[in-house]
């Protein structure tokens, strides 16, 4: 059963409950004063009755100058003043000692004796005593009281038809019930119009909700209605929303998936492609000079080193959401220092010095992931930088935070290379990047690597000018803060650049 069929038929019921009783209890009060009305005059008139009977029996006894009347006499006299006031009453008797003397009206008294051991069980009258009894399919008021004549105790009883009081109360009751049944026919009427009208907002979620469930995102419930149905709307249009919004998120995750699985297939290709096709040119060639062998092996060689690190920034690439960090307080003069004898003989090679810059600070990292990092950062400056030039790694603080800065004067980025530039695979120049070794992956490690830590990698670059690159520690990535919003500016360089090198302190810069 729906919603509104539950809600109309329940309405309904108490509604003709409430109709019914409130009907019952009406009638109930209207017939209890008609009985109050009909006892009030059947008593009145009894009395009256009685009264005349002890009058008539004190005129007659002046009139005939005795002391007493005889019991014939009283006999005569009963029936004269019982014959006259019959009118008021159905059905008179009296009687002496149990023996009908007079008897008017109906036969009711004489037919059904057994009416006077019902309403005297004990042989003694209770004064003005009524009762109601159904007899003969009549419904009669019985009264009775004792009249003293002549020194006589005489029983009256007197019995007025009441029927046309229950027979009305029957019709009012068929009618109440009538009225009743069409007053809750009309109000039903009207009640299922006004459940349907204020359910129809609540049909509409229902049919929203199918719809999302089906994948029609787009749909949005109207609020408008009561506050509960205003609430319920908005509550599913924040699940609609939400659900697009992750649904989109996911469609965007399969997309950069797919993209990401091609890009690694067509990169790892190209350095196994060389690798099998100058292998095979040794296999077949009969006779190889020096100078072809050591070219074939050169770029044998060449193109697995590539391949090596290919694979390496793919695993950890694919395992820094999934490692647990292994925290602990490193200062940043030793970390620094680790870094620069690192790279110090692959910086030296390329001829690139390596400076550095930093205060008496400490940093809370992942020390083997923080190194990969900077590893990274410095290996991309160096690439992009020519010969003789130097890459700055320098450690400042702004705003309440540690920055830190690796800072190169190479070729530099445009601004939608920066945009994109952490993007996996992602290369503006694939020829230079590849012939540098690059596969594009190192900046998207850099960029999970600080989310990992809490931190934002932030790129500034001036295209041919060179390139900053500020990792801000314990600063979530913003959308505010997003490196295509910062390259369209002209990033200012940290003051740490612009000091000249203190030759006490071996190339440092003083902090």
């Amino acid at each position: 059963m729906k919603l509104w069929q539950k809600v109309s038929l329940t309405a309904l019921l108490f509604v003709m409950l409430a109709i019914q009783i409130t009907q019952f209890l009406v009638l109930e009060r209207s017939f209890e004063n008609a009985l109050l009305r009909e006892r009030q005059t059947a008593v009145s008139a009894h009395e009256a009755l009685s009264a005349s009977l002890s009058n008539h029996a004190a005129y007659e006894r002046l009139k005939a100058g005795k002391l007493l009347l005889s019991t014939d006499e009283i006999a005569d006299l009963l029936t004269s003043t019982v014959t006259a006031d019959i009118s008021t009453a159905s059905s008179i008797a009296v009687f002496l000692n149990e023996t009908l003397v007079v008897c008017a009206g109906t036969t009711l008294f004489q037919e059904d004796l057994g009416l006077l051991s019902d309403l005297v069980p004990s042989g003694a009258i209770d004064e003005g005593k009524s009762v109601i009894r159904d007899v003969g399919g009549a419904t009669y008021l019985i009264i009775t009281s004792t009249v003293q004549l002549e020194t006589m105790p005489y029983a009256l009883y007197t019995a007025y038809d009441i029927s046309d009081v229950y027979a009305t109360r029957e019709q009012d009751l068929d009618a109440a019930c009538m009225i009743g049944l069409i007053c809750g026919a009309a109000i039903s009427a009207a009640m299922l119009v006004m459940v349907l009208i204020f359910l129809h907002p609540l049909k509409v979620s229902v049919q929203t909700i199918e719809a999302v469930a089906k994948g029609n995102y787009s749909l949005r419930v109207p609020e408008h209605g009561s506050s509960e149905l205003k609430t319920l709307a908005r509550s599913i249009n924040d699940m609609s929303t939400s659900i697009d919004e992750r649904e989109q998120k996911l469609r965007e995750i399969a997309d950069s998936r797919k993209r990401f699985a091609d890009a690694m297939a067509h990169e790892m290709k190209t350095p196994l492609t060389s690798i099998l096709g100058f292998a095979d040119i040794l296999r077949i060639k009969s006779t190889v000079s020096d100078a072809q062998r050591r070219d074939y092996a050169t770029t044998i060689v060449e193109e697995a080193k590539r391949l090596r690190s290919l694979s390496a920034k793919l695993l950890q690439l694919a395992s820094t959401d999934s490692t647990q960090l292994d925290l602990t307080d490193i200062e940043v003069a030793q970390l620094f220092a680790d870094i620069a004898h690192t790279m110090a003989p692959i910086l030296a090679r390329r001829g690139i010095r390596l400076k550095t810059l930093h205060k008496n600070a400490a940093l809370r990292v992942d020390r083997e992931l923080f190194l990969s990092l900077l590893y990274n950062l410095i290996d991309n400056a160096a690439k992009a930088s020519p010969a003789g030039s130097t890459v700055w790694l320098a450690q400042s603080v702004l705003d309440g935070h540690v920055v830190l800065s690796v800072i190169d004067q190479g070729i530099g980025m445009k601004p939608d290379t920066v945009r994109r530039a952490t993007e996996a695979f992602y290369m503006e120049d694939k020829a230079r990047s590849r012939k540098a070794g690059g596969a594009g992956l190192g900046l998207a490690l850099c960029d999970d690597i600080c989310r990992r830590h809490g931190a934002r990698l932030e790129i500034r670059s001036t295209y041919r000018k060179g390139t900053t690159i500020l990792i801000h520690m314990g600063v979530a990535p913003t959308d505010a803060a997003s490196p295509a919003k910062d390259a369209e500016k002209k990033p200012p360089q940290p003051d740490a650049t612009r000091r000249r090198p203190d030759r006490r302190h071996g190339g440092r810069h003083k902090p």
